[in-house]
């Protein structure tokens, strides 16, 4: 198989989008022991998700974020494994004490978010897009409640009757169906999108500016690239693909310049 990146991947928008990684982190950057904000995340034991959660641990390492990253068996494809993400923080709220913030592997932390999140009077805080207003699932803050617990159940319940649908479109369809009952059980604060921001997308610059907390690199384009090239002898990488391996390489770099290897 041939592939071509094109030459011209970036245009001006979407460089302006891009929020380089610190360098070096200073205090305020960082995690403190009083925040009482767990992290949590799961990938399946294959190289590629194996190797997006060394690198997003790492960014939460030097920020003194510990990550309670768990290892999950392969559901049987991508759609599949999005999907136990119901199952799985499930799981979670009832293993865990206090506050729990859930993020996507095939991310990276710039400052740590949970100071922020620790303040929030929510059960349950989630980023909607700027561009449609859909959900994103990727990053997702809940707070230790019976609420909380309620709504999981809900959600995981939808997401076994309807597996064709999205993970995160079957839990926007439960909160909103709770927002407009008379007496809605869930109380639900929308994040700014400093905390779900993806990389090159040109409607990040419909907000003021802000701080990125937690920048998104979307390893769903690759996995979807390698679908749509399996087996043929010639394709073209499309542009946001070959944006993300140019974005990973500038993170990487920062992240793991002092190994040969990418460990720290």
């Amino acid at each position: 198989m041939i592939k071509l990146g094109r030459e011209y991947a970036w245009r001006a928008k979407n460089r302006r989008v891009v929020v380089p990684l610190a360098e070096v982190v200073s205090d305020d950057m960082k995690a403190s022991a009083d925040d009482g904000v767990t992290v949590v995340a799961y990938h399946t034991d294959d190289e590629f998700y194996t190797h997006e959660a060394k690198r997003m641990c790492a960014s939460a390492e030097r920020l003194g974020i510990r990550v309670k990253a768990t290892t999950i068996p392969n559901q049987g494809g991508w759609e599949a494994n999005t999907s136990f993400k119901s199952a799985y923080l499930l799981r979670e709220r009832d293993l865990i004490n206090g506050p729990m913030l859930y993020v996507d592997v095939d991310a990276v932390f710039h400052v740590s978010p949970l100071k922020y999140l620790a303040d929030l009077d929510c059960d349950i805080a989630v980023y909607y897009d700027l561009g449609d207003g859909h959900l994103v699932s990727a990053t997702l803050f809940f707070q230790d409640t019976d609420a909380v617990r309620h709504l999981l159940a809900e959600w995981n319940r939808q997401c076994i009757a309807h597996p064709e649908i999205w993970d995160q479109e079957v839990l926007q369809s439960v909160i909103a169906a709770d927002q407009a009952s008379a007496q809605p059980r869930y109380k639900v604060v929308h994040l700014p999108v400093g905390f779900c921001w993806i990389f090159d997308r040109e409607d990040n610059l419909r907000a003021p500016k802000q701080q990125v907390y937690i920048e998104q690199l979307q390893a769903a384009r690759m996995v979807h690239e390698n679908l749509r090239t399996s087996g043929k002898l010639f394709s073209i990488r499309k542009s946001k693909v070959q944006r993300r391996m140019d974005r990973i390489r500038e993170i990487e770099d920062i992240l793991f310049r002092h190994s040969s290897d990418g460990s720290l």
